[in-house]
């Protein structure tokens, strides 16, 4: 039987809204598998509803926020606000009335967890598709990349605690020392400008200017950060970085800087201003690209870089893209 779906009227069941959000989350993730990307082509084409789910959850640049449509419920409804909605809400207690809805205390785990809800319901700042500049303590200016997200507290002393994502900091000379927590350790400046991404395992740290005195969670491991100097930190190590393959702070330009950097890696960085999941065939890793390349155009970037490698660039969908050899 052929029939059209209302997409606007038609309700996706609960079961269905995970299947699809679990797959979206797997493809953001870059870690499907060939296998894989074929059973999702089948499960999406398998029914109508399927591809309404995917339809309302695929979007480039609104990769998540649409998760909500359609269902009853706070938590549903917080996760598609925008930005500066979310500013205004009162996190914790709509997650905490989030559980007395038709979503069920599972699913709102289930999301809280994987798309990273927990952190902007807490969080003081945050951006969901777009980079944000904001005033923090009295002078100092603070930047947010794409997905991320801050706790402030100015109460007791100038503090930033990076929660998810990265930031850029320009602290100010007439603003007190602001101390600046991740997971893995605790940075201390003044008058400085540093750049911070938060990792699961570890943080990159970029002093631009200043200087950045660093201790380990572990309580094992300090380090003064000179202007100039990029580090990997753990919690119980560090390596000092080659500051001059790629700018973890051009973002703020709307820029992706590279300079002899490895093909993979450079795609690795791509992937965090566009949904779904970009690649190289594995003889292109090591090839060094070097360029400025505007962000507001990813689809462009590959090309002009498979164009400069004389590779071509392939679209199994359009949140699928690969550089392969000619």
């Amino acid at each position: 039987m052929n029939f059209r779906l209302n997409h606007n009227q038609a309700h996706i069941p609960e079961h269905i809204v995970q299947q699809a959000i679990r797959w979206q989350i797997k493809i953001e993730s870059g870690s499907i598998s060939e296998a894989e990307q074929g059973h999702f082509v089948q499960w999406r084409s398998a029914d109508p509803l399927h591809e309404l789910a995917c339809a309302r959850l695929l979007h480039l640049d609104k990769a998540f926020s649409d998760i909500a449509v359609k269902s009853a419920g706070h938590a549903r409804e917080t996760l598609q606000k925008t930005d500066h909605e979310i500013d205004n809400l009162q996190r914790r207690r709509l997650l905490k009335g989030a559980l007395g809805t038709s979503l069920s205390v599972a699913g709102v785990a289930f999301l809280a967890e994987q798309q990273g809800a927990r952190h902007y319901l807490s969080a003081d700042l945050s951006t969901r598709n777009s980079r944000e500049k904001f005033t923090v303590f009295k002078s100092s200016q603070l930047w947010l990349n794409r997905h991320s997200t801050v706790e402030i507290d100015e109460q007791k002393s100038n503090s930033i605690r990076l929660t998810q994502g990265e930031l850029f900091l320009k602290t100010a000379a007439i603003d007190a020392p602001v101390q600046l927590h991740t997971s893995h350790g605790v940075f201390a400046t003044q008058n400085a400008e540093v750049f911070v991404r938060h990792e699961a395992s570890h943080a990159i740290v970029q002093v631009n200017k200043g200087l950045l005195h660093y201790s380990s969670a572990a309580g094992e491991n300090s380090l003064s950060l000179q202007a100039g100097s990029t580090y990997q930190l753990f919690s119980n190590k560090q390596f000092a970085l080659n500051t001059g393959i790629f700018d973890y702070s051009s973002w703020r330009q709307n820029l992706l800087t590279a300079r002899a950097m490895p093909l993979a890696d450079f795609l690795h960085e791509l992937a965090r201003y566009r949904s779904g999941h970009i690649r190289c065939h594995p003889s292109l890793n090591d090839t060094l690209i070097s360029g400025v390349f505007q962000l507001s155009d990813t689809d462009l970037i590959l090309s002009t870089v498979a164009q400069s490698l004389g590779a071509k660039l392939n679209y199994l969908t359009r949140f699928w893209a690969e550089i392969l050899p000619k």
